[in-house]
């Protein structure tokens, strides 16, 4: 009976509960005496203001059939349009620019997303992407689509390709599911950011695949890649227009408390699928142990954190045949308060990459790159996995009841150490 509900018409589902409503008033007044014009006046208004809250809440929202990660079962979620008028971005195309320009418009502490591919590194600041949602690309010979959401702080790439189909060309959005974008297709289906499924149009079912990008300070992706290109914040925003939303306690545009317990809200995870074999790791669990060795989906896994960069990844162990296990080698300090944004407020040291060190042969490589800079392994390179970012409030909701580490209780919030 519920899914039958849901899937009616939302004009029909509001009609039904006005009327409902009006007929339920009109019962409790005829029980109190009998019925009068006001009582029939006073009936429409109730039943139009309850009609009206609820639409207010999203109860008769136009809903979706998805089958979210790790389940089996179709779930019918609801596909909300966006609140009040929309936002448009810059009106022309994206420029990008060498590293010496971006260190004109950037800070070293701005956050930025990274996407290295077919040996081309491109970085994204918040502050561009942030009111373009998306970017469509060639890297070589490759359609990769790169978007951003900051509502669910969630970066995403992937392969512009589904089977045989056209190449993918995504745009901005103007509806979501659990707060994450529900980004248009030009045949008219729609791609929900946070997991790359095609919820509507003739390519629902499908869904895009992930390629690796990670979010870090621009500091730290110039030093990686000293040749990288940069989107330019030109016609746009200079600073991310989202870092007071970010450090609020508001769970999204529609509003949406994490039914999973585990973590705030706003907390940060960074998320794996490997052959549906799915994990969590909590930024602040990170913090407090940067350096995580496992086992998912039969790959050994490798997730760190930078501290001094705010940056966690994660790579696969396995490097010609072998397992390598690791530990940090040089300093992987806290960062302070004055430097959790990319405000430029505040005093900051010259950053300095993470190294740390395989086991099996004392070699050296760079935490946020997996490249191995010196020793017996010098010029290898750990593969970099398609982990996600986002906030628990989202994460929670589209992988529901997955493993997690770095739940509250498990870490000790600590005060940040140099």
């Amino acid at each position: 009976m519920k899914t039958y509900w849901i899937k009616l018409p939302p004009r029909t589902r509001a009609l039904g509960v006005f009327l409902a409503t009006f007929v339920l008033a009109m019962l409790g007044f005829s029980i109190t005496g009998g019925l009068e014009q006001v009582d029939l006046l006073f009936g429409i208004y109730i039943g139009g203001l309850t009609t009206y809250f609820l639409a207010r809440w999203g109860t008769f929202a136009t809903r979706v059939a998805l089958i979210l990660p790790g389940q089996e079962l179709t779930t019918y979620e609801k596909f909300r349009k966006n609140p009040g008028r929309r936002r448009h971005g810059p009106a022309e195309p994206a420029e990008f620019i060498d590293p010496d320009e971006a260190n004109e418009e950037l800070l070293p502490d701005d956050r930025v997303i990274g996407v290295f591919h077919n040996k081309e590194a491109a970085a994204y600041p918040l502050a561009a992407l942030g009111v373009r949602e998306v970017s469509n690309e060639e890297y070589g010979d490759t359609p990769v689509v790169v978007t951003w959401s900051p509502v669910t702080y969630s970066a995403r790439a992937f392969f512009a390709k589904v089977g045989d189909k056209d190449a993918v060309t995504l745009g901005a959005h103007t509806h979501t599911v659990f707060n994450s974008p529900a980004m248009p297709n030009n045949d008219g289906s729609t791609f929900i950011q946070f997991t790359g499924q095609a919820a509507t149009g003739p390519l629902t079912g499908w869904s895009l695949n992930q390629i690796p990008v990670i979010t870090t300070t621009w500091a730290a992706w110039e030093k990686a890649h000293p040749d990288t290109e940069v989107m330019s914040t030109e016609g746009g925003p200079e600073a991310d227009v989202f870092e007071n939303y970010y450090a609020n306690d508001r769970n999204g545009i529609h509003s949406l408390a994490p039914k999973d317990k585990r973590l705030h809200g706003k907390d940060i995870v960074l998320g794996l699928d490997i052959k549906g074999d799915i994990k969590a790791f909590s930024y602040p669990g990170l913090i407090e142990k940067p350096l995580v060795e496992e086992t998912l989906g039969g790959t050994p896994i490798l997730v760190l954190q930078e501290r001094s960069s705010a940056t966690a990844v994660a790579f696969s162990r396995r490097i010609d045949g072998r397992t390598l296990n690791f530990k940090g080698q040089n300093k992987n300090p806290h960062r302070r308060s004055a430097e959790s944004t990319a405000s430029g407020e505040g005093e900051r040291l010259d950053y300095e990459p993470w190294l740390i060190e395989d086991k099996q042969t004392g070699s050296s490589w760079r935490a946020i790159t997996g490249e191995c800079i010196e020793g017996e392994l010098k010029g290898s390179q750990l593969k970099m996995l398609p982990a996600m970012t986002g906030f628990w409030f989202a994460w929670s909701r589209f992988y529901q009841d997955a493993p997690l580490f770095g739940a509250i209780g498990e870490y000790e919030e600590s005060t940040p150490k140099r």
